[in-house]
């Protein structure tokens, strides 16, 4: 099972790094369940690192409604996000009757060649995921990270479930949200390749930028690998 840790900081993807994860999403502002980061951060991530980087490009916080300022700066960042030597960009949208508009999935897949491109949680928004799952596919998308349009993986496993049943070996299903080291084997014996989690510490006031806690981090790797 691939592990991928999200990382808002070079303290995490070191950490991520040093306890052998599959590869990380960068991104920044946590408490605004993320967003894209910051071109140095990546910089200093890329030249700091070798753990493969997926960049999340997401322009603000709130909906994913975006409107065409917001779509034009989506472009730009992945523009300058191709810069480096990342390995995948994750990205994501929904259109006004909460489906999404292939024709610009496809736009966003050439924008990328080469690259694993992944789509976001925007996913579990959507009105009819089994359709928007086929779009991904004839796209060309390699990933979608969901919770299963719950609040988190483990509430929303079921439909994961035909998710990946559906998709086979087309697309990859992703698991993320609440995912921890206390239930991590459950996805495992689901037969999920790969999740996603933050391995946020526990300890900190709901305030602050959540920081990664190594303890938990190593936990989900050595259970992932039994």
């Amino acid at each position: 099972m691939k592990i991928e840790v999200c990382c808002n900081s070079l303290y995490s993807v070191q950490i991520a790094e040093k306890l052998g994860a599959s590869r990380v999403e960068l991104c920044q502002n946590l408490l605004q369940d993320g967003l894209t980061p910051s071109m140095e951060l990546l910089r200093e991530a890329c030249e700091s690192h070798s753990i493969p980087i997926h960049v999340l490009i997401r322009p603000r916080m709130g909906d994913f409604f975006y409107t065409s300022a917001d779509l034009n700066h989506i472009e730009k960042s992945i523009i300058k996000a191709l810069n480096f030597p990342i390995a995948g960009i994750v990205v994501g949208h929904m259109t006004n009757e909460k489906g999404v508009d292939l024709g610009l999935l496809r736009h966003w897949r050439a924008l990328t060649p080469g690259l694993e491109l992944s789509f976001h949680r925007a996913f579990d928004r959507v009105k009819n995921p089994f359709n928007v799952l086929e779009q991904l596919v004839e796209a060309g998308f390699n990933r979608i990270l969901s919770s299963g349009q719950q609040a988190t993986a483990s509430l929303g496993i079921n439909l994961l479930q035909e998710l990946q049943r559906i998709a086979r070996s087309t697309l990859e299903i992703m698991p993320g949200g609440g995912i921890n080291e206390k239930n991590i084997s459950e996805f495992k014996k689901a037969g999920f390749t790969s999740i996603h989690l933050s391995a946020k510490s526990r300890s900190l006031p709901a305030h602050l930028e959540p920081t990664i806690d190594l303890n938990i981090l190593e936990k989900v790797l050595s259970l992932s690998s039994e």
